[in-house]
């Protein structure tokens, strides 16, 4: 599989994609548990503003699939198009995730929405590509 190009598919792998799906709107919440997590364990020893940062990544992190879900129900229909067309390679998903959570971030006055987008749907092509290492992508 190429950057940009990845294997024609007939009809969508609707299992596979709703199941990677699912583990990228997870993934980061996962990481902001541990994130939490590591703070609740060593908060006593770290300076001020170090902690103060774990707890509010931890935190945004954990939050992310509120806003990450809403986004991959718009990805969703485009992942599953350009995975018919064979176009469904790291550089299209990344494309594809910059601009839904651009288009989110900017209706909600986030700045950071388009790598955040970008962020999630790479995690939703890795997964994928994970879940389908033989059959395509």
């Amino acid at each position: 599989m190429s950057l940009i190009r990845s294997r024609e598919q007939l009809q969508t792998p609707w299992r596979d994609l709703l199941t990677a799906a699912v583990a990228a709107v997870l993934l980061p919440s996962g990481l902001g548990t541990v994130c939490l997590g590591i703070f609740s364990l060593v908060q006593q020893i770290m300076p001020a503003t170090a902690g103060i940062s774990l707890w509010v990544i931890g935190t945004a992190l954990m939050l992310s699939p509120i806003l990450s879900l809403v986004g991959m129900i718009l990805a969703l229909p485009v992942a599953s198009l350009l995975i018919r067309l064979g176009w469904f390679g790291w550089v299209p998903a990344a494309a594809t995730g910059l601009v839904i959570g651009g288009v989110i971030g900017a209706m909600m006055d986030f700045a950071p929405g388009a790598l955040a987008g970008a962020a999630i749907v790479l995690i939703l092509r890795a997964t994928l590509g994970l879940l389908r290492p033989m059959r395509a992508l």
